[in-house]
């Protein structure tokens, strides 16, 4: 075998060397969609965002599992003041079983279970949402919108806003009752919160009336958003 001269050998380490340069230089330009990670990504990447494991630093650091550029799955987020999330993430959020780490002068307190949306629900897994019963509904939809104390229920009609809504009457454990458009809401809202919802509507097609009865009850704290398809 032919022996790799001097010249050689310093030509292959260059190539290599901007070999590694445009692979890095393809992770950097893989997004991560959480502004204070988002100012040095390296790790796999799909359609230009942040996918599979990965290390994203930015004001703040996290390290795991990655899915359309946000934290999915297990990992580890360090924010700049010290504080250490270790455990599972959804979509961005703190989600499913993990552990905070808060530093303090006399040592580290570590606080264990489970967290829904960003928010910590204690040592036990409880549902965000419980429904009870949904009579004469089609289908119903939850969304928590954000942070807050407040529901709006909304109410459809084959994909469009169920004008035909009568005779709404609801009862809940706490809150003040509002009206938005053609929408109910509770606001002022101390979770968990047991909601009952009861209305008259008309099918457009056959006229016909019928009773709607929907109970639920919300355990996660946050602004909600209840959609009921007839």
């Amino acid at each position: 075998m032919k022996a790799i001269n001097k010249f050689q050998l310093g030509i292959i380490i260059i190539t290599l060397i901007f070999s590694g340069s445009d692979v890095f230089a393809q992770e950097s330009d893989c997004k991560v969609l959480m502004p204070d990670i988002s100012g040095k990504y390296v790790g796999e990447c799909k359609n230009g965002l942040a996918h599979g494991k990965g290390t994203a630093t930015g004001t703040d650091r996290y390290e795991g599992q990655f899915s359309k550029g946000l934290p999915n799955g297990k990992g580890i987020y360090t924010w700049s003041t010290g504080l250490v999330y270790n455990g599972e993430w959804s979509k961005g959020y703190r989600d499913g079983e993990g552990e905070m780490n808060y530093p303090t002068v006399k040592g580290d307190s570590i606080v264990k279970g489970f967290w829904k949306a960003d928010t910590y629900i204690g040592t036990k897994n409880i549902p965000a949402y419980v429904v009870s019963r949904k009579d004469d509904l089609l289908s119903y939809n939850f969304r928590r919108v954000g942070d807050g104390n407040q529901v709006i229920i909304k109410y459809m009609m084959k994909g469009q806003i169920n004008t035909k809504v009568r005779g709404t009457i609801m009862a809940y454990t706490s809150g003040i009752q509002f009206k938005s458009g053609n929408f109910d809401g509770v606001e002022s809202v101390n979770f968990p919160l047991d909601l009952k919802i009861n209305y008259t509507t008309n099918n457009p097609a056959s006229k016909a009336s019928f009773d709607v009865v929907f109970e639920c009850t919300i355990n996660i704290p946050g602004r909600w958003e209840i959609t009921l398809n007839n």
